[in-house]
């Protein structure tokens, strides 16, 4: 078992450094489902990776991961999830990781941070300009070395897990969430307000992002889902799906149909990504040390 380390300042405003260099290959899954009720998918789910092995050197394994559930109506809510994917998405490849490919000693030439908080404010100004009314949350994992960078809007969410364990990492920016977080109310209290966002991109004359980072060593995995899937199975139910899965594509597509047979009202998406598969084996058989991290 391992245990997650705060963000240091140098985790996101000095590193200029190459990732570390890994041996275990990033693998990674995704599914997308317009769900039970709803005829149109307002979702949009990217994933890329890079690997790069060159003699005598260890290889060099990259990924970008950005689930964006749309809102303002199936056609502009649609429109602006798939702009705000697109747009963040070509920053960090063209500020982060095509270096990777076009320099012989490849280093991040900007602040990792300072090039989410950047990306996220492009897809923002762009879904203000072109689709007025419109917004999206975005939550967007950047995989380097042996650790993820999460940049993060809205109420979609990312989870750092390991066999028999499944935490999120990043907070929802909910009313119902700031109202609980708050001591003003409890999970059911608030339960029917959960879709009410106080921040979300294109929402707003500005928005900014949640930054952090944590490692992801190999045995681990990094899930990004919205919230039609945590909305339906349960933190600890998501993880022993992880678990019996043979691999991320299944556990994905096992994650949806979960949330199909319990309603699946909203679309339903998700990205699992790991550096390597199967799962090992709980240290000291501990299987279930922690739950669900909530």
């Amino acid at each position: 078992m391992y245990t997650l380390r705060p963000p240091s300042e140098n985790d996101h405003r000095e590193l200029h450094t190459a990732p570390r260099r890994t041996h275990a290959n990033l693998q990674i899954g995704m599914a997308s489902d317009p769900g039970c009720v709803r005829s149109h998918n307002e979702d949009t789910i990217l994933a890329w990776h890079l690997a790069l092995a060159e003699q005598g050197r260890s290889p060099l394994s990259a990924g970008l991961l950005l689930v964006a559930d749309g809102m303002g109506g199936q056609v502009s809510g649609a429109q602006a999830s798939a702009l705000a994917c697109r747009l963040a998405a070509r920053h960090v490849m063209q500020q982060l990781c095509l270096p990777l490919l076009l320099d012989d000693e490849p280093y991040c030439r900007a602040p990792i941070n300072d090039v989410l908080e950047t990306a996220v404010r492009i897809a923002h100004d762009a879904i203000l300009h072109r689709f007025p009314g419109a917004g999206t949350t975005l939550t967007m994992a950047l995989l380097f070395g042996e650790g993820v960078y999460v940049a993060h809007v809205g109420d979609s969410r990312a989870y750092l897990g390991q066999r028999g364990r499944l935490w999120p990492v990043t907070r929802d920016h909910s009313m119902a969430a700031r109202l609980v977080e708050i001591g003003g109310a409890t999970c059911e209290e608030v339960a029917h307000r959960r879709n009410v966002l106080y921040k979300a991109v294109g929402q707003g004359s500005a928005v900014e992002a949640d930054v952090l980072y944590r490692d992801l060593p190999a045995g681990a995995y990094l899930l990004v889902c919205c919230d039609g899937l945590w909305s339906h199975v349960a933190d600890d139910e998501m993880a022993a799906i992880l678990d019996a899965a043979g691999a991320p594509d299944a556990a994905c597509q096992e994650l949806v149909s979960r949330a199909k047979e319990r309603g699946g009202e909203d679309n339903i998406s998700v990205i699992v990504a790991a550096r390597g598969w199967p799962l090992p084996g709980p240290a000291n058989g501990d299987r279930a040390a922690g739950g669900s991290g909530r």
